[in-house]
């Protein structure tokens, strides 16, 4: 059996994971963790402790739990390295999460710290980086690459042999074709249908979708 587990980063999808956690064989979650200023006052969130991150080596010693790192919004897909960063720094062993209702090929090559939620299907020989996290009712053809730090969120559709570089985030019921590149940070609307390659810094909307915005600079945007 592998170590127990601590969740460290969004409380949303935290609560989703520690659920469908309890389906899963080897994914042990014993504690909750948080910088100072999230930790709820009672010191608990899901019955479970919530820990404040300056202490967690102390309760809870990398020599014997593992972590896993959540981060959600596209708001802060620039935060992410930097929180899977720190957690590493500390020593930790960070985990990847595939919930047992999804559908994984054994031949993906895959980093650390992926959060893949229920009723996803990631197909064969495909590739997959670090702290990516895939939401409920995914397709991924086959042959895909996958950077590190995106976020696919439910019902999208991407067809094979598609790369989708870092820091993206592809909205609700998103279509991509097969075979198409999502450039560095780009963002992909709700529903939006993906029919050629995106722009770094992109945000790409309708369809097919078009080039709304770039945020370069940095993210003051809506979808």
């Amino acid at each position: 059996m592998s170590n127990p587990v601590i969740v460290y980063g969004s409380k949303f999808l935290a609560e989703m994971l520690y659920y469908d956690s309890l389906k899963h064989p080897d994914f042990n979650i014993v504690a909750f963790a948080a910088d100072e200023a999230y930790v709820d006052k009672t010191g608990y969130y899901l019955g479970l402790p919530m820990v404040v991150m300056e202490t967690l080596t102390e309760r809870y010693p990398p020599s014997a739990y593992d972590m896993i790192v959540l981060t959600t919004s596209f708001h802060d897909m620039r935060n992410r390295e930097g929180m899977y960063t720190k957690v590493k720094a500390l020593g930790y062993t960070l985990r990847n999460y595939i919930s047992p209702s999804s559908i994984v090929s054994p031949v993906i090559e895959m980093g650390d710290n992926n959060l893949i939620f229920e009723q996803v299907f990631l197909g064969h020989r495909g590739r997959m980086g670090s702290c990516n996290i895939i939401r409920q009712q995914v397709y991924i053809g086959h042959e895909f690459t996958l950077g590190n730090n995106n976020v696919i969120t439910s019902g999208c559709t991407i067809g094979g042999e598609c790369r989708i570089e870092n820091n993206c985030y592809i909205g609700l019921n998103a279509t991509i074709l097969n075979k198409i590149t999502v450039s560095e940070e780009s963002l992909v609307g709700a529903g939006s249908v993906v029919i050629r390659n995106t722009e770094p810094f992109s945000r790409n909307v309708g369809n097919p979708s078009r080039v709304l915005s770039y945020h370069k600079e940095g993210l003051k945007v809506n979808l």
